[in-house]
C-alpha cells in the first residue's frame, strides 16, 4: 500500500473517533425545593425639626442689619430602620419671586451650621461652638464636608445642629429691605 494511501486512511479514521467522541456528553441535572426564608427590608427616614417637610420658623422674622445675626438650632432624626448617613444639599431662598433686593441679601447672607453645640446655648445667641459642618455662602452648592451618620439601633439617633445666619458688616446697600426664605435641604442614604 502505497504511503500517501495510509496517511489518508489513519487520517479519515482519527476524524471518525473525534466526530463520534463529541457525541458521547452527558448533562447532569438535579431539582430540590427549598423553602425560602422571609426577606424584610428596612424603612429610611430622616427628619429636621421631628418632620419630613419642618418651616424653621425659628429664623424668620429676625430684622438682620449688617453685622448682626440670628441663630437656631435644628434637631435632625433617623426615623427609619436602617442606619443612614445625611448631607446638606443645599441652602437656597425659597422666595417665590425675590425682588432685587431679596437676590442681593440672599447673595450677601452667610450661613454657619455647627455639631454638638447645646440646643440652649443656641438659643441663647451663644458663640459657635462645637464641629463646624459648614460655613459659607447660601447656594445650591452648599455642603457638609463629609456625610454625618444616624444609626437606627437600638434606638434611632438624632443630632441637635446650630444654624446660624448672618450678614456681613460690608453688605451691599442694594441688600437693604430684602427678604429671604431659607431652605435648607437635606439627602438621606441608606448606610
Amino acid at each position: 500500500m502505497p504511503k500517501p494511501l495510509k496517511f489518508a486512511i489513519c487520517a479519515a479514521v482519527l476524524l471518525l473517533l473525534g466526530v463520534s467522541a463529541k457525541g458521547t456528553a452527558a448533562n447532569w441535572r438535579a431539582e430540590s425545593t427549598v423553602d425560602p426564608p422571609a426577606l424584610t427590608s428596612g424603612s429610611l427616614a430622616l427628619l429636621a425639626g421631628g418632620e419630613a417637610k419642618y418651616q424653621f420658623l425659628e429664623l424668620a422674622g429676625s430684622e438682620l442689619i449688617p453685622g448682626s445675626f440670628t441663630q437656631a438650632p435644628l434637631q435632625i432624626s433617623n426615623a427609619g430602620t436602617v442606619d443612614l448617613s445625611y448631607q446638606l444639599n443645599g441652602a437656597v431662598n425659597s422666595a417665590a419671586s425675590p425682588s432685587s433686593a431679596d437676590q442681593a441679601l440672599a447673595g450677601a447672607l452667610r450661613l454657619s451650621v455647627y455639631a454638638g453645640m447645646d440646643p440652649a446655648a443656641c438659643e441663647a445667641d451663644q458663640p459657635l461652638a462645637g464641629e463646624a459642618l459648614y460655613a459659607g455662602p447660601l447656594g445650591s452648592a452648599a455642603s457638609f464636608a463629609s456625610a454625618r451618620v444616624l444609626g437606627a439601633e437600638p434606638v434611632p439617633e438624632s443630632e441637635s445642629l446650630c444654624v446660624r445666619v448672618s450678614v456681613p458688616s460690608g453688605a451691599a446697600q442694594s441688600a437693604a429691605g430684602g427678604r429671604v426664605e431659607l431652605a435648607l435641604k437635606f439627602a438621606g442614604q441608606q448606610r
